[in-house]
């Protein structure tokens, strides 16, 4: 199974990065803390104006594990700030699993009498203020993604304020 999911792993990273190959492109990979915290890469490149970046973040919640596919896009810096403030947004969507003897609906919790893989699937958005520390290859951000899931069995949970702060490497 782990072998099966590294594979996996792998290969959703790399087909943004072969997307963007004949591109200047730019890499960077850490760590999202926040109600789903991660790892995540991504890789950004220049299109017209605007800078576009594909991430992908994995991320362990409630015994189990999700993937994040994220569209971003930097339409704006915040020059009269600083030139190295960016501001984006965008959209995305997670697949996973999640493994509790308990869910969480219209704030009410539902417990199962023993733990019970359940399958999730769910739309994300995205909104941030990064910060690209001009001597060194870092990055912060502060970022917005709300998202709603469907979890099996017939669930729907909304995660109006997932509210993270961002650190990762750019290469």
């Amino acid at each position: 199974m782990m072998k099966k999911l590294t594979q996996l792993l792998l290969i959703t990273l790399l087909i943004p990065a072969t997307y963007v190959s004949g591109q200047m492109a730019t890499r960077q990979a850490g760590f999202r803390g926040g109600y789903r915290s991660g790892l995540f890469y991504q890789v950004t490149h220049e299109e017209g104006y605007v800078e576009i970046g594909y991430q992908a973040l994995l991320s362990f919640k409630d015994s189990g594990l999700q993937f994040t596919g994220l569209k971003i896009i930097y339409e704006a810096t915040l020059d009269d700030v600083s030139p190295n403030l960016f501001v984006s947004w965008g959209y995305g969507g997670h697949v996973g699993f999640i493994y509790s003897d308990h869910v969480r609906f219209m704030g009410e919790d539902y417990y199962y009498s023993h733990d019970r893989f359940s399958p999730l699937i769910g739309i994300d958005g995205w909104a941030a203020f990064e910060y690209r520390l001009s001597d060194i290859p870092l990055n912060v951000s502060l970022n917005f993604k709300p998202f709603i899931e469907l979890t099996i069995p017939s669930f729907v949970r909304v995660i109006p304020f997932d509210v993270g702060l961002s650190v990762s490497y750019a290469f």
